[in-house]
């Protein structure tokens, strides 16, 4: 690891990116950063041994943020890690700032978007600062404005209810963007609460960030749009893979990793075991969440020996994935014995 240690001193923001091959984008990316309004920053880039030439690319901007007075640090890990998770822990390890921003390398800021936000988090006092909209860079490069939430739009910053149960509801509704990118946090509410991604390949972000939701009493909802998310055809949910059995392999891991994050998280909190309800419904929403993406890829088009395949990939620590996947198979075959005797007493008439 190159760089690793920060040197300690007073700035405002620290903006963590983890890269992977982001050759092609980065350089946009710290362009975004060195036209922000907003100076009182650093930028921590963790490489996640990439195999281009994504750290050249970085390497030519020192001079241009030390113009600027703005620290940009380049750690470079000695193994991959095969997750953007990890990279972003390294980040917030490394982060000064009093805040942490977290910032994919493909992607953009707008010009004053660390500006309105700290704004916004000084003003309130507010442990995190989440926005729900954002702007889509599309492949002809013409922006997008995008909202995927299922709570009202805002018309000014709002502080989210203090009651968990209402939140918890609310994000199994869809009701906020469970992108890391979205949640500009307080750095001493990150380590106090010892929040850190999961080293999970995808959806490590849903983890995070229901954890942030949990653990912050301020937590504020903004609708200033700061974000510029890059669409590309080549991320991970749209991967190809070789075979039906591989995409199976390769999701349900994820679904069985990503569900014993969860409940290792909510078994450290009183609340989940006071509501086991809320507790099942959050496993039960991850479940189908990740099941939408995975099932499409295999598609039926294989049989598998079910029975085996669990017999020969999971163990008891694997629990919560094997009663959910019961429980899916349970309900399919109900509703196919409900189809049948449907059927049947269509065939007499």
């Amino acid at each position: 690891m190159r760089n690793a240690q920060c040197v300690m001193r007073n700035v405002l923001v620290s903006v963590v990116i983890p890269m992977f091959n982001a050759e092609k984008f980065i350089g946009d990316c710290l362009e975004s950063l060195l036209d922000q309004t907003l100076k009182d920053f650093e930028v921590v880039i963790v490489d996640d041994c990439s195999t281009d030439n994504s750290s050249v690319v970085v390497e030519s901007f020192m001079e241009k943020f030390a113009a600027q007075g703005i620290r940009l640090h380049l750690i470079e890990l000695q193994k991959n890690s095969g997750t953007p998770g990890h990279p972003r822990n390294i980040g917030i390890q490394i982060a000064c700032g009093q805040y942490v921003c977290f910032l994919d390398s493909d992607d953009l800021l707008t010009e004053t978007a660390l500006e309105e936000l700290t704004m916004l988090a000084e003003n309130f006092q507010a442990d995190v600062v989440h926005t729900d909209t954002f702007f889509m860079l599309k492949e002809d490069n013409e922006l997008e404005l995008c909202r995927e939430q299922t709570l009202p739009p805002l018309s000014a910053p709002t502080f989210e209810t203090q009651d968990l149960s209402k939140r918890i509801v609310n994000w199994i509704n869809r009701g906020y963007n469970w992108e890391s990118v979205t949640m500009f946090c307080k750095r001493i509410f990150l380590a106090a609460n010892q929040i850190n991604f999961p080293r999970l390949t995808t959806h490590e972000d849903m983890i995070f960030s229901f954890a942030v939701l949990c653990r912050a009493e301020k937590f504020l909802r903004v609708p200033n749009v700061t974000y510029i998310y890059r669409q590309r055809a080549d991320s991970l949910s749209q991967k190809k893979f070789p075979t039906p059995a591989a995409a199976f392999h390769k999701w349900l891991r994820v679904l069985n990793d990503g569900l014993n994050e969860f409940a290792n998280f909510m078994a450290s909190e009183k609340f989940f075991a006071e509501n086991p309800d809320h507790r099942y419904a959050v496993l039960n929403f991850f479940f189908h969440e990740v099941s939408k993406i995975f099932t499409p890829l295999y598609g039926g088009k294989e049989q598998f020996a079910f029975d085996d395949f669990i017999k020969k990939e999971f163990h008891a620590e694997d629990a919560e994935l094997v009663a959910q996947l019961f429980n899916t198979v349970h309900v399919q075959r109900l509703a196919l014995a409900d189809m049948r005797q449907e059927l049947a007493k269509f065939q007499k008439q």
